[in-house]
């Protein structure tokens, strides 16, 4: 085999060298081509939206549009979409981001949402910062709310510390938190001493902890968190834990939600009556415990509208024992749910009552048709179909059925077996000069009325309106509220 001389090898290897210059520089070549070719797309797809004719309409009608559709995004649940219209819009183009980052109201909703498959994520915490900082600084000067939906051990007060620089500008809280080892403390370190002007609602739901909760003795509802003031708060819901340890000033709240927590009545006492301006209250499975027997009911002189919902698991608490702490002249409106009795007593100004899953026995129905002369509207689901019956029998020397000044009647999950006392009472009210004028009907209602030929009928003999079954509370609150769960099963 001949030798190879180091002059060839030197030779090939000065070709190889030169080759991989070439090469190096052809591709620095073609990225420089292919910047300018992403450069020119970009150039020619701004110039072809711009041919586009919504992008014709003037800069605020187009922020108009953005916020009418964010508007309408669905409430938040399974169904709804991951990522909020405000991050969508704003990277659809160069023009959509400049209108949406140039809309601050687009972002006033900030939502911290976790659940425990993102607390594996190492970052998850920087992450939720630096979205709730941009929502804070796109937001500019308007007022905003604030949403924490978190099931895990997540720490907020960071979060808490961030949105509490901007608490001028702070206008509805909502707090979720499920499996709190240390939100509590959390929560209060951050709220405690806040001062919050313009903070109209609040809401905090705490789970409770294993070992359960503690009754509030009588000096513990002084105000725990914003005790710098928050003179515009008019709706507190507090759940669970929280209405132990979170509670914020309620002298001038006009709506309140109490929910899930054992409470002593000298608590209960001291709280309503540090509310003059109470007009709505909500009891969701709350436990009022040790009620003297002497005690005089609590005055409520301004309530409109309350809302009770009882726990037919838990046979130990008697909810419609609840009415006997209450002095209530002007109230208007009475919501019962999950109540198998009710007492022997008067409502003569409430005009609107709702039962949801009150299997009441013969006597309770008699009671309570007894209990409510002033009645206009009533609303009932399929719990309580032989109430439809009496309502059409005439009582007494008047020959007149109950409630002789119903007009109203609203009827939820109706059952086959129930549209024939449906329409056998209407007819009944008509012939005794007491007729209904307004029905509303659900889905599942209507369905089962179309199927045995009777919902053309009832057309045709009074106004039928649709409704879902779920009753916005209070009925002008002027806004969606996410945390409403009275309802829930």
């Amino acid at each position: 085999m001949s030798q190879i001389s180091d002059l060839e090898l030197h030779r090939t290897a000065k070709a190889i060298e030169a080759l991989e210059l070439k090469k190096s520089q052809l591709l620095r070549e073609a990225n420089e081509v292919e910047t300018e070719l992403c450069y020119a797309r970009a150039k020619h797809g701004r110039l072809a939206n711009q041919n586009s004719p919504i992008y014709r309409l003037p800069i605020e009608i187009l922020s108009d549009i953005f916020m009418e559709v964010q508007s309408r995004q669905q409430i938040p649940g399974p169904k709804a979409m991951h990522v909020p219209f405000e991050i969508l819009a704003s990277h659809v183009s160069s023009m959509f981001r400049e209108v949406a980052l140039g809309t601050p109201l687009l972002w006033t909703t900030i939502l911290v949402k976790v659940r425990p498959r993102q607390l594996l994520a190492r970052k998850v915490l920087e992450w939720k910062l630096a979205r709730v900082q941009a929502y804070l600084d796109r937001s500019g000067s308007c007022l905003f709310t604030s949403s924490f939906d978190i099931v895990g051990p997540f720490q907020v007060d960071q979060i808490l510390n961030l949105i509490s620089a901007h608490a001028a500008r702070w206008l509805r809280l909502s707090i979720s938190i499920k499996n709190p080892p240390a939100a509590t403390l959390e929560i209060w370190q951050a709220l405690h001493s806040l001062c919050a002007p313009a903070m109209e609602h609040v809401s905090i739901w705490l789970s409770k902890l294993a070992m359960g909760g503690h009754h509030l003795s009588d000096t513990d509802c002084t105000p725990l968190i914003f005790r710098g003031g928050a003179p515009s708060l008019k709706f507190v819901r507090v759940s669970g834990m929280a209405l132990g340890c979170l509670q914020p000033p309620l002298a001038l709240v006009e709506t309140l939600h109490l929910s899930g927590y054992p409470l002593s009545y000298a608590s209960f006492q001291t709280m309503l009556d540090g509310i003059p301006n109470l007009l709505n209250l909500s009891l969701h499975r709350m436990n009022i415990i040790n009620r003297p027997t002497d005690s005089t009911p609590i005055f409520l002189p301004r309530l409109r509208a309350l809302r009770v919902c009882g726990n037919l698991e838990d046979e130990t608490t008697l909810p419609h024992r609840i009415f006997r702490t209450f002095s209530a002249p002007v109230l208007e409106s009475l919501v019962l749910k999950d109540f198998d009795a009710f007492d022997e007593q008067m409502f003569p100004t409430v005009h609107t009552l709702t039962l949801h899953g009150c299997p009441f026995s013969a006597g309770e129905m008699f009671r309570m048709l007894r209990a409510f002369p002033a009645l206009t509207t009533f609303r009932l689901d399929e719990s309580l179909p032989d109430i439809l019956d009496l309502l059409g029998m005439p009582e007494g020397p008047s020959g007149k059925p109950p409630w002789s000044k119903l007009h109203t009647l609203a009827v939820t999950d109706m059952e086959s077996a129930d549209v024939g006392l449906l329409c056998d009472m209407i007819t009944h009210r008509q012939s005794l000069a007491t007729p209904l004028v307004r029905l509303f009907l659900d889905r599942r209602s209507r369905v089962v009325l179309r199927k045995k030929d009777r919902l053309e009928w009832l057309q045709k003999t009074l106004q039928v309106d649709r409704h879902d079954g779920i009753y916005s509370w209070p009925p002008d609150l002027g806004y969606e509220d996410n945390d409403e769960g009275f309802w829930d099963s």
